[in-house]
């Protein structure tokens, strides 16, 4: 076997050290700087992406303080609105109430007037009955007595 004999190990050496040689000088001037370069743009897309993501961060977290103020801010107007509205409220309905509690007063007085006009009519009526009762009773015992 000729890879077992003593006279072929130098050559074998040479080679095998010529090969390693040239396969080590493509890897450091070729393919390591290539590797390199594509790892470094790499590294520099990643961090590009990573400070465009903080910037984007940073710029959502103000859209959410001024989301927040304003949300804060159209809450303290709601309620100032809402109190606003319920005092009016309560204004137009105290003089809505007054209003006719006034109505009311003068419907009542009106019905008390009629009721008084009506009262004093029937007892004018109920005297002229009365006396007219009494006179005829009078005349027809007062003529009966007389028949008799």
């Amino acid at each position: 076997m000729p890879q077992f004999d003593v006279s072929f190990y130098l050559s074998q050496a040479f080679w095998m050290l010529i090969s390693f040689g040239f396969l080590y000088l493509m890897m450091s001037h070729l393919i390591c700087p290539m590797i390199d370069e594509v790892l470094a743009e790499r590294a520099r897309l990643i961090q590009s992406d990573l400070d465009t993501a903080e910037r984007i961060n940073r710029q959502a977290e103000k859209l959410i303080q001024r989301h927040q103020a304003f949300v804060a801010a159209a809450e303290q107007e709601k309620a100032v609105r809402i109190q606003n509205a319920y005092t009016r409220i309560q204004k137009e309905a105290s003089v809505a109430e007054d209003k006719n509690e006034r109505a009311l007063r003068r419907k009542v007085r009106s019905v008390e007037a009629k009721i008084t006009a009506a009262d004093t009519a029937l007892r004018q009526q109920s005297e002229l009955i009365s006396s007219q009762i009494a006179d005829e009773l009078s005349d027809h015992f007062f003529k009966r007595g007389k028949a008799s």
